[in-house]
């Protein structure tokens, strides 16, 4: 056998390198596309997290105040917004119960809590450490009140923070007592 009749079936410098690059780009497309993917669970969970707690603020007073025979707003210090409501629980008789929602602006939270007796017209931290945190980071969407009244309407809005994002989730709503009717407990 001669040389030239041997056969030279192989790859050159140039096609390696050429194959070595179109491969280096599509590993970096797969692998950016992988990146992006594994960040996309942690920006929903932290939407979802923020939508929740912001949902959970909101229909907690509409609730609330839809069952109330009245309800008052006090500021009991700084910008801090005390809602206290007499509210009927649900069962086979009514039961009037105090509810009360505490917007901190001092802590960016709303904490709520019900009673059978007298809510404290301003509660201590001691008190407020007992309420249940209903939802924190939030802050005003205007001005320095996230609870306004009007007659028997309660209007809410409010920004909740989510997490490593810049738009916050935004709560507005209103709710108007339905209840109508007088009697105990006194709440404030």
């Amino acid at each position: 056998m001669s040389v030239d009749e041997r056969n030279d079936s192989g790859f050159t410098l140039v096609e390696l390198m050429v194959t070595s690059v179109l491969t280096l780009i599509v590993l970096a497309a797969v692998g950016g596309l992988l990146i992006s993917l594994l960040r996309t669970p942690q920006a929903v969970t932290a939407r979802v997290a923020a939508s929740g707690g912001a949902q959970l603020a909101a229909d907690s007073v509409e609730l609330g105040i839809r069952n109330s025979s009245d309800f008052r707003l006090t500021s009991p210090q700084g910008s801090d917004q005390l809602l206290v409501a007499r509210t009927a629980q649900s069962g086979s008789t009514i039961v009037w119960v105090c509810s009360a929602w505490y917007y901190s602006a001092t802590e960016n939270s709303i904490r709520a809590t019900t009673s059978s007796t007298t809510i404290p017209a301003a509660p201590t931290a001691t008190d407020l450490a007992t309420w249940t945190l209903l939802d924190t980071s939030v802050t005003p969407i205007s001005g320095t009140s996230i609870f306004t009244v009007s007659g028997e309407e309660v209007q809410l809005a409010f920004n909740g923070a989510v997490t490593g994002q810049q738009l916050p989730q935004s709560i507005t709503t209103s709710a108007f007592s339905r209840a109508g009717s007088t009697g105990s407990p006194q709440c404030y």
